[in-house]
C-alpha cells in the first residue's frame, strides 16, 4: 500500500459490494508493477481521470488475461491512492481460488446493482462492454473496437448521473494470435449458455501452442499502451433518460467511436507488436 494510505481511506464503507482486503490489493499492485515492466507499459493522459465517481469504459483485449487495465489501476492506486473496481464475469468470480482473490482486490460481479453501490460510494468502476466477443476477436481485427451493440453501461451512467470515461487498451491482442472466434462452437458446445461466453476460440499462444476455448494463455511481451479519453458528462440528460433505448444506443456508439479514434491514432504509430 502506498505510504501513508490507510485501509479506511481506500475502503471507507463496510457496505461496499466487495470483500476488499488491503493485503490482497498490495499483492495485485506488485503484480501490476511486474507487468508494467514486462510489457513496457505506458498510461497516457492519466490526468483526464476526473475526481470522484466515474464509469470507465474500455475495449477488451487479450482473451481472459486482461492485464492492460491493471496498468491503469496501478497508476490510480499509486498516484491517487484509489481503487479501480472492475466488473467481472460470474464464471471468473466463481473460480475457487482466483475468484476470491479478485473479490479481495476490489473486483465486482458484473451487475448493475453492485456497480451502482460502488458508484454511489464515490468509486471508479470499469467495464468492458465487448466481453468475450471482443476479447477473442481474430488477430486480423486486433485494432477494431467492437462493443457488439451493448449499451448497458450507458444506462448505468445515465441512471446514476456519472461521467463516462472512454479508455483505450492496446497491445494485449498481440500477446497471442486468435485464428477464429468460434461463436458457433460456443453455442454448439453449450459454453454460451453455461459460461455466458460468446466465444470458443482457436488460437496460437503459450503454453499450449494451439489453444482451444476461452482459456488463459501466457502472454508474449508485446508493447502495451493505455490511454484515458476525455470524460463524457451525462448531467444534461433529464431524469429517466436511462429508460430511453435510443439515447442509450447513441451514447454507447459515441463512446465506442471515441475508443476507436484513440485506437486508430496509436495503431498508426506502431511499427510492430514489440514497439
Amino acid at each position: 500500500m502506498p505510504q501513508g494510505v490507510s485501509p479506511k481511506k481506500l475502503f471507507p464503507k463496510e457496505g461496499l459490494a466487495t470483500e476488499v482486503d488491503a493485503a490482497m490489493v498490495d499483492t495485485f499492485a506488485g503484480i501490476g508493477r511486474a507487468l508494467r515492466s514486462y510489457f513496457r507499459g505506458e498510461v497516457f493522459e492519466f490526468s483526464r481521470l476526473p475526481q470522484g465517481p466515474a464509469l470507465l469504459v474500455g475495449n477488451h483485449n487479450a482473451g481472459i488475461t486482461m492485464f492492460e487495465p491493471l496498468l491503469l489501476a496501478l497508476s490510480l492506486y499509486e498516484e491517487r491512492q484509489e481503487l479501480l473496481h472492475f466488473l467481472a464475469h460470474d464464471a471468473m468470480l466463481a473460480m475457487p481460488v482466483l475468484g476470491k482473490m479478485l473479490r479481495k482486490a476490489g473486483v465486482i460481479r458484473a451487475d448493475h446493482e453492485r456497480a451502482g453501490e460502488a458508484l454511489a460510494d464515490g468509486r471508479k468502476v470499469m467495464v468492458f462492454p465487448g466481453g468475450n466477443h471482443e476479447a477473442f476477436r481474430p488477430f486480423s481485427q486486433r485494432h477494431r473496437v467492437d462493443f457488439k451493440g451493448r449499451k448497458g453501461f450507458a444506462r448505468l451512467a445515465l441512471r446514476h448521473k456519472i461521467p463516462i470515461v472512454p479508455v483505450l487498451c492496446l497491445g494485449g491482442h498481440e500477446t497471442f494470435f486468435v485464428l477464429r472466434r468460434g461463436a458457433r462452437l460456443a453455442r454448439w458446445t453449450g459454453v454460451k449458455k453455461l459460461l455466458r461466453s460468446d466465444s470458443f476460440p482457436l488460437f496460437l499462444g503459450l503454453p499450449w501452442g494451439v489453444g482451444v476455448g476461452p482459456i488463459f494463455h501466457l502472454p508474449l511481451p508485446a508493447k502495451t499502451i493505455v490511454e484515458v479519453g476525455e470524460p463524457i458528462s451525462v448531467e444534461e440528460y433529464p431524469p429517466g433518460s436511462h429508460d430511453d433505448e435510443e439515447l442509450c444506443r447513441k451514447l454507447s456508439a459515441r463512446v465506442e467511436a471515441k475508443v476507436q479514434e484513440m485506437m486508430d491514432a496509436h495503431a498508426a504509430l506502431k511499427r510492430s507488436p514489440w514497439r
